[in-house]
């Protein structure tokens, strides 16, 4: 059998159903959908993977589970970061009908709070050419820090978002969880002693790999699940009132469309 261009491989499936267009339409639904399809696909793995008489797992079947756990961390963090970069892309095109937008301001506002200027490079540019990306989401991809919760919240008081998208509790979640992912990225799923040591929780795991136990992957769907309904609802009761005091009904419903919440796993919302 001749051996294939390592491209090759890639095959014509059906669109994913968290594709880029569905991230601007719904950052909320598209995300959850992926989390939900992540952890049936984990279930499933765990409905047939060998056991032994006593009911647990044989030890080929739990060093498989560990090692989808890690692949789908990877995964997961990624398109949570998709959904923080369409969340704040939405908002930035929906400003457009915020009578009191100041766009001077907004700029002020990152310069000051979140790191310097907005820079758009011409590559990054260049690379949205076909794609249905709007302004916001040309911005949005032009920053840094989505992998810094508290940074990101930073992002959303540029738009005059009074409270945090994600709360103190959510913050030290997600820090662990970037940390783990950049880990299992970057280090091989190793977590070294300094990477350890930039996260308080992770302080005593540190020189050790980044092994989970199989219910780790349920855990963090349902996580997601609560800091999504939670950073949704904030922005939709910050943001409203943005639309002044008289809105138009189809920004109204825009604004709501944008900011809903919907997952397959209804019980988990």
């Amino acid at each position: 059998m001749p051996e294939k261009k390592l491209e090759k491989y890639l095959v014509n499936a059906p669109a994913h159903k968290t594709s880029l267009d569905a991230y601007l339409r719904c950052p909320a639904e598209a995300f959850l959908l992926y989390v939900c399809d992540a952890y049936d696909a984990f279930h499933n793995c765990e409905n047939k993977f060998t056991k032994v008489a006593s009911g647990g797992y044989n030890k080929d079947s739990e060093d498989s589970l560990r090692h989808i756990s890690c692949a789908i961390l990877g995964s997961l963090m990624g398109h949570f970061e998709t959904y923080q970069k369409s969340l704040l892309a939405g908002l930035i095109d929906l400003s457009a009908v915020f009578p009191d937008f100041d766009a001077e301001n907004f700029m002020k506002h990152f310069s000051k709070y979140c790191g310097g200027d907005i820079s758009i490079q011409v590559g990054r540019l260049l690379s949205l050419r076909g794609a249905n990306a709007q302004v916001g989401f040309v911005i949005a991809d032009s920053l840094s820090g989505w992998h810094n919760p508290t940074r990101v919240n930073s992002f959303f008081k540029s738009l005059s978002i009074k409270r945090d998208v994600f709360t103190p509790d959510q913050i030290s979640d997600l820090e662990v969880l970037w940390q783990l992912r950049h880990s299992v990225v970057h280090t091989g799923a190793w977590l070294s002693l300094p990477d350890s040591q930039k996260v308080k929780r992770l302080r005593k795991f540190g020189n050790e790999p980044i092994v989970f136990e199989h219910t780790f992957i349920n855990a963090i769907c349902r996580k997601f699940h609560a800091i999504v309904k939670q950073a949704n609802g904030a922005l939709q009761s910050d943001a409203t009132p943005l639309l002044g005091a008289n809105p138009k009904s189809q920004d109204s419903a825009k604004l709501t469309d944008f900011l809903c919440v919907k997952s397959p796993k209804k019980v988990w919302l």
